[in-house]
């Protein structure tokens, strides 16, 4: 079954539709999943949520309705030139892009407006002036992205024209529009992520842990890259109306700010997974030299009571003989060899015993040590 629809095979095969499904799904499941691990981490272990965990829940539910209606704009010709387009898909293309555009900019407010109440939440209330140009930072942007929205959404006059091309009327310039949305995007991206270095710089906190922490707040500057090369993506809208590389560069933007915006709260998940495998990894050790121990005990407890024995043998005997008393006194047996010394009523062995010394080589140390044989 054909994926673009009222499309020749010819027109299909020219369609980026594979593309705009690899990275959408493959980019909108890596957000759900780094949300769902947020979700975790507040709710089971820190058992404290925030409204920057709502507030970042809502713009992940904006990214899928938005992932879903760029999958869905596929199907009406978003991968193909404006001139290849099937005619008839033309208004049902229209609608759904013109359904995304207000999900496309709460998606983008939603992950800037989450990490200006992660700061907020994080500042002490001492740091007044601080906390007062966050606030500022954070209405400033969701005023801004409105405003955009709002244009986006009255772009044309009837309004109807945005997603009925045909209608008799006027829209604003699609470059002008998109130039602006885009400064606007790019100005609050650079503010938002750099807003923290300050305050983890001043924090008491492990130089390494502060390190991190900063870097990947520094990583979300991609998603300024991501508004840049939409802008790019402008020129191209202009020469050919496919907006295929428009609307990726945007679902990678938004997946990817939201994915970011979720790591540093994870910071405890991490901390638990590096205690567990610290705890399995030394209980094993600390298993393996036990037994070591106990067993090079049991070899040296051997050791020496067999050394204690010999030596107290020899303690009794000759250089050549060893006698043993084999029946006590108390023996009823009575009999005993002429000239034989009496024992008390025992009998004595008489035991002859050839002690031969020999210095032998370790074949495991080469070292010489010295071994008795008995005979």
């Amino acid at each position: 079954m054909p994926w673009v629809h009222n499309a020749s095979p010819e027109v299909e095969a020219q369609s980026q539709y594979p593309s705009i499904l690899g990275v959408v799904l493959g980019l909108t499941g890596l957000m759900m999943f780094t949300v769902a691990l947020r979700g975790y981490v507040r709710i089971a272990m820190v058992k404290a949520v925030g409204k920057d965990d709502w507030v970042i829940l809502f713009s992940a539910i904006c990214s899928i309705i938005y992932s879903g209606l760029c999958i869905g704009q596929s199907k009406w010709g978003l991968g193909l030139d404006i001139a290849v387009r099937p005619k008839q898909n033309l208004n049902n293309y229209s609608v759904i892009n013109f359904a995304g555009r207000p999900f496309y900019m709460a998606g983008i407010t939603g992950f800037k407006v989450a990490l200006c109440l992660s700061y907020l939440r994080i500042l002490n209330k001492s740091n007044k002036t601080y906390r007062k140009f966050v606030w500022f930072v954070l209405i400033t942007c969701v005023l801004g992205h409105l405003g955009g929205t709002l244009v986006l959404i009255f772009q044309c006059k009837p309004v109807k024209k945005s997603w009925l091309p045909l209608t008799p009327g006027s829209c604003l310039p699609n470059d002008t529009t998109f130039y602006a949305l885009a400064a606007i995007t790019i100005i609050f991206d650079c503010i938002i992520f750099v807003l923290p270095i300050p305050l983890l710089y001043s924090l008491q906190i492990n130089i390494r842990r502060k390190i991190a922490l900063m870097t990947v707040f520094l990583l979300g500057l991609f998603t300024t890259i991501c508004s840049i090369m939409r802008m790019v993506q402008i020129i191209t809208i202009a020469k050919t109306g496919n907006s295929t590389m428009l609307v990726l560069w945007g679902t990678i933007e938004m997946n990817v700010g939201i994915s970011l915006t979720c790591i540093p709260t994870l910071a405890p998940l991490f901390t638990y997974f590096k205690e567990k495998t610290s705890y399995y990894t030394h209980g094993a050790s600390r298993e393996r030299t036990n037994g070591s121990a106990n067993a090079m005990q049991v070899l040296k407890s051997a050791r020496d009571r067999s050394s204690t024995e010999r030596w107290r043998d020899r303690d009794n005997t000759s250089d050549t003989s060893s006698q043993r008393e084999i029946l006590g006194t108390d023996s009823n047996v009575s009999a005993q060899r002429p000239g034989a010394r009496k024992n008390g009523g025992g009998i004595t062995a008489t035991v002859t015993v050839d002690v031969k010394v020999e210095d032998v080589e370790s074949p495991r140390t080469g070292e010489f040590r010295r071994e008795e044989k008995w005979s």
